[in-house]
């Protein structure tokens, strides 16, 4: 069973400060490179013809061939080891975030989250980057090399949440600082593109082929982008004016996994949670934006359920095309320089409405001396996430730097599932697999009304097996229920990389190539947290995490994060690691959340 630590120290009521940020972009290597060319109406989205062999064009922000390396390499220099274009980012932006603070990586007290969508999925073909270990497809492990770059001596911790990531993973280390576990966390989103990613959303018709148009009424898709973003947040203390976190919350559709809800609920319940009171100090929302036809109408029904449709709305998808894991930092340190230069970014690309519920759409640059601003992103597995941030004196919200109330998490029930057998609490089933596989077994014994489950890839039928055996009753076991505002959070080493080859089969061969939509939505690792949402109608928080190790430390540090979500009232996960049919486990559980006063 798993060990839950029952010794941390939490700190609700400690204000958490960003007290540096770097953005390298394909406009700059530096937060005031990329404000500055923003602000002068510059971005690099372009038509790429015959890039990486592809056979179709796209529109991209793209960094210039050996840009990355060369400025590594006069930036860093030789680290003693190759590192790849995605690792070679990360460093670059959190070096130069952390000179900006005088930041003690080395130190014990700094934590590093690393949230990316894809890592190094380019690393799957051997064509690409061939001097760099094919192992480090493996996030965690490149992760574990990124630390030893930057000489830190913590286990990284790295969140894979689809499009939300860099935003999740803000929310994440504010948490880690309120319970007292670093004194600095250290954020960075990155994301580099590739034939894998692109193909991909080629095989979904989701591309536009000009550069796109958030909230328009002619947009026809969207574009993507590479960058780094790193945000070093902090709870030390400061009486100079800074950024705090007002706010945030993450919450799941439970409707479809790569569509977003019709009715914009997990993003409307986002915006609920994290709290709208005072709109009128928000000096404009910065939507996900992603200028398709689903995302930009979701976005703007939640707005209009959350009473926000009178604040200022832009979107940076225009600019920067779509980065991914990168996003959500790299758009929220631009926000943050837009409220310091008493300015709301425009919307490139919006000229006419698109959407049906009115936005207060940002067309052009415009004046504003409020203090606030919001953040929002969604993405597949029905993921959203919302945040609010603020410019003030550090000592403008009373703060109190005293323990607050903290929650811990009584278990309920665990299960169990390898290729050798399941149990629940310890108790092994009795599963007749004797002609197919043993999730597949679990399935017709224990469901067998959704057939929905031999679409699943491997880790998602895992996840549904999960849930079946946690709340189906037995002989000596009452049935239980996940209750709505239940989180799932997940942790394993593989993620989504058995699904990963399996579409990197089917554009391997260029004389055969046949991008398939239905591999590619599930190389997400969270699509099996979206997948256990829906079939039990969950709308919590959903989080899935890459780690080298099974570390029971590391998993209840990041269950206890989930519960200091103040609307949740149980937590499910635990330990998910997939390979293939031969070769995977699940270790969970299931925690009710006793919040202590």
């Amino acid at each position: 069973m798993l060990r839950i630590n029952t010794s941390l120290t939490y700190h609700i009521n400690k204000m958490t400060h960003c007290i540096a940020h770097n953005i390298s972009s394909p406009l700059g290597w530096t937060s005031d490179d990329n404000i500055a060319a923003v602000l002068e109406g510059h971005h690099k989205l372009q038509t790429h013809e015959g890039k990486w062999q592809l056979k179709q064009s796209f529109v991209a922000s793209l960094f210039d061939d050996n840009a990355v390396e060369q400025r590594f390499n006069s930036y860093v220099g030789d680290v003693g080891l190759p590192l790849s274009r995605f690792e070679m980012l990360v460093v670059l932006s959190v070096k130069q975030a952390a000179q900006q603070a005088d930041v003690n990586l080395n130190s014990s007290d700094v934590g590093i989250v690393i949230a990316t969508t894809k890592g190094n999925v380019e690393l799957l073909s051997n064509n690409n980057q061939p001097h760099i270990p094919r192992q480090r497809t493996l996030i965690g492990l490149s992760a574990n090399i990124i630390a030893r770059v930057l000489g830190n001596p913590n286990a990284p911790h790295v969140m894979c949440n689809a499009c939300i990531s860099g935003a999740h993973a803000l929310l994440f280390g504010h948490r880690l600082l309120q319970m007292g576990r670093y004194r600095q966390v250290v954020v960075c989103g990155c994301d580099v593109q590739s034939a894998f990613i692109v193909s991909g959303f080629q095989s979904f018709h989701a591309f536009s082929q000009a550069p796109c148009k958030p909230f328009d009424l002619y947009r026809d898709g969207l574009n993507l982008g590479e960058a780094a973003a790193t945000m070093i947040l902090s709870a030390d203390k400061t009486c100079n004016k800074a950024w705090h976190i007002e706010g945030g919350a993450v919450r799941n559709d439970a409707y479809h996994i790569s569509s977003p809800s019709k009715k914009g609920e997990g993003c409307y319940r986002a915006l609920d949670a994290m709290g709208t009171n005072e709109a009128q100090e928000l000096a404009f929302v910065s939507a996900h934006g992603t200028a398709t036809p689903y995302n930009d109408e979701m976005e703007a029904k939640a707005l209009h359920r959350a009473e926000l449709q009178d604040v200022p709305v832009n979107a940076l998808k225009g600019i920067y095309g779509h980065t991914m894991g990168a996003a959500g930092v790299l758009e929220t340190i631009l926000s943050m320089m837009a409220v310091e230069a008493q300015t709301v970014l425009p919307t490139a690309g919006f000229s006419e409405m698109g959407v049906s519920k009115p936005l207060l759409i940002s067309a052009q640059r415009q004046a504003s001396s409020k203090p606030s601003f919001v953040k929002m992103l969604s993405g597949f597995g029905g993921c959203n996430v919302a945040m609010r941030w603020k410019w003030a004196d550090g000592d403008a919200h009373n703060e109190h730097n005293q323990q607050g109330a903290k929650p811990r998490l009584m278990p309920l029930r665990k299960v169990d599932i390898t290729p050798n057998g399941a149990a629940i609490d310890g108790n092994d089933l009795n599963i007749d697999n004797a002609n197919g596989t043993l999730l597949t077994a679990i399935y017709k014994q224990w469901a067998n009304d959704y057939p929905k489950f031999y679409k699943m890839d491997g880790l998602s039928r895992l996840a549904f097996a999960v849930g079946e055996l946690m709340v189906k009753g037995t002989d000596s076991l009452p049935t239980l229920a996940l209750e709505d505002n239940t989180a799932i959070v997940f942790v394993g080493k593989s993620g989504s990389l058995a699904s990963d080859v399996k579409y990197q089969d089917t554009i391997s061969n260029p004389d055969n190539f046949f991008p398939s939509p239905a591999h590619f939505v599930y190389t997400l690792p969270n699509i099996a947290t979206g997948e256990l949402a829906i079939r039990h109608e969950v709308h919590g928080e959903t989080a899935f995490f890459i780690a080298s190790q099974q570390d029971e430390a590391q998993i209840s540090t990041l269950l206890h994060t989930a519960a200091m979500d103040k609307e949740a009232t149980h937590v499910l996960g635990g330990w998910l690691e997939y390979e293939d049919d031969n070769h995977f486990a699940a270790h969970a559980q299931l925690y009710e959340v006793v919040r202590d006063l």
